[in-house]
């Protein structure tokens, strides 16, 4: 952040994205709790990890 905008440096939006994205890992459970109660019994322990590591790969693809 710079002045209370945002910052144009890709590293500092991929080091804040990641940051927040490994806060659901090794637990992706935190995630699928709530739509599991709607019905989403399809969101499983492997699903949710996958995309979690897709998610990862393509911010180092676009910011790193």
């Amino acid at each position: 952040m710079v002045g209370g905008g945002p910052d144009d440096d890709p590293a500092a939006h991929l080091y804040w994205r990641m940051l927040d994205a490994l806060a659901y890992a090794p637990d992706a459970e935190k995630v699928a709790r709530p739509w599991r109660e709607l019905g989403r019994d399809d969101l499983t322990q492997a699903l949710l990890t996958s995309r979690l590591e897709e998610y990862l790969q393509t911010l180092f693809n676009r910011y790193g």
